[in-house]
Order: C-alpha cells, then structure tokens, then sequence
C-alpha cells in the first residue's frame, strides 16, 4: 500500500495518520431491476444486495473495516428506492454490519424506466491489518467461486459464497493477498494481482477458457493467493477452492 494514500487497484488510499488510512470502494448497477426497459427482471432489493456485496467484498479482501454506506438511487423512492435501501439492509446484515450508518438520495423529479443504483462504501485500515502485498519466491493462486453475471446470478444465488467463509480465508496466514473478480474476469485480475507483485504467472488452469474471461459480475469469484510452502494446510483447511495458476517473483 502506497504510504502517501492515492489509489490501489479499485479502492481510492486517505491517509489520516500514520498508522490508519480511509479506504474507499464503489459500484453501480443498472438495467437490473423491475421496470419497463430492464434487461433483467428481478427484485431490485436483490440487485441492490449484490450492488453493495461488491465495494464490501474489495475492502474485505483488502483488510479495511467499512464505517458508513452510501446510496445513489437514480429512481424513486417509492416503491423501488424503498425496495432497493431494504436490499442493502440485508445484506449489510448478511455482512455482519447491521449498525453501519446508511446514508443516501433517490431521483424524485424524473419518471425513470430503468432501475439503477450506485454505491459507495468508506472503510478504514489500519496498517497492521492490511494485505502485506510483499510476494517473495513462489506463490500459488486459487479460485474461490465461479463466474456469474445476470441471469445467471439470479439462478445460483443460493450457492454463492459467504462474507463468512471470505473472512476465514483472509485470516489464514498462508494468505499473501485477495482480490474480487468482477465484469472483466479472472484471467484479467490474476494478471493485475500478478502486477501487484511483479509476477509472472505460470497457469495451471486453462486461461483461455471462456469461464476464465467472462464477466463475474457481482463479485461472484475471489482470486486468492497463498505462500506455496503452506499449500497442504490450506487446501485441507479449504478444499474446495481450485488451484489456477502459480506467481512467481525473480529474485533478482
């Protein structure tokens, strides 16, 4: 982490002192909801769930502990603004974070045809608890999830991970760093995390593969990379992740 704050993949660095740093994290959707010209038809308190299960994922990945929400609601209050704030009740709830202050505006002037939200969630870190993001020698990259988006989302909500089991694995300390996929794939975020640590990758998965390069959606998969030397322990304490790729650091 850039100790002068700035920008770290999606989130965007403060920093308040020396030892704690605001971490900010957003997202947005649209056309996802039940109005007229939607493309997918679902209750918008469910888009607006998987809308703030993104930001919260990136700052739990990231190590950063949210403080406040905030909701865009480009439509009206009622019903759909109403729907929308209850969805991010729950699952703000879901995310053991039922007391975080909620703030936010809806669009009461206009007649909208579309559902659409965005949301921004404030975090803040700590530095001890931060992903180290100091890669030494080889690191092995794991698959927590699979790739859904739209539809599809809709027909596997119920086996899409926990914020409980993202948090098990972030307090592994085999773990040297995580990173939500979202709309552009896991092959294009195995190849930013492999940046992150001046990383060349050595795929075990096949990259190609179309499920390697569709779209996530509402972070649906987690990229997590471990120190190889405790590759037993972790697949026993996790097995059913699966082993993509290799990172390795030249240690010249």
């Amino acid at each position: 982490m850039d100790g002068d704050g700035g920008q770290f993949r999606d989130l965007s660095l403060v920093k308040l002192d020396a030892h704690n740093t605001l971490v900010i994290a957003c997202d947005c959707s649209a056309g996802i909801g039940e109005k007229r010209f939607d493309e997918v038809l679902i209750d918008p308190a469910i888009t607006a769930a998987y809308s703030v299960r993104v930001p919260l994922m990136e700052l739990m990945c990231f190590g950063a502990d949210p403080v406040t929400v905030v909701d865009t609601i480009g439509n009206e209050l009622q019903p759909t603004g109403e729907r929308i704030i209850w969805g991010i009740q729950q699952e703000l709830k879901r995310a053991g974070l039922a007391g975080i202050p909620l703030n936010g505006s809806t669009e009461d002037n206009m007649q909208t045809q579309t559902t659409s939200i965005g949301v921004t969630v404030v975090a803040k870190a700590h530095e001890t608890n931060v992903a180290t993001l100091h890669l030494s020698g080889e690191a092995l990259v794991y698959q927590l999830g699979t790739p859904y988006v739209g539809e599809e989302v809709k027909k596997h909500l119920p086996t899409i991970f926990s914020y409980d089991l993202v948090r098990k694995i972030r307090a592994n300390d085999a773990v040297v760093d995580m990173l939500p996929v979202g709309s552009r794939g896991v092959r294009y975020e195995l190849v930013q995390m492999a940046e992150t640590h001046h990383a060349k990758i050595k795929a075990i998965a096949d990259l190609s593969d179309p499920d390697k390069n569709q779209s996530a959606g509402p972070a649906t998969v987690v990229l997590i990379a471990i120190k190889s030397a405790q590759q037993q322990q972790f697949e026993q304490d996790f097995p059913k992740l699966t082993l993509i790729a290799k990172l390795r650091v030249s240690d010249s």
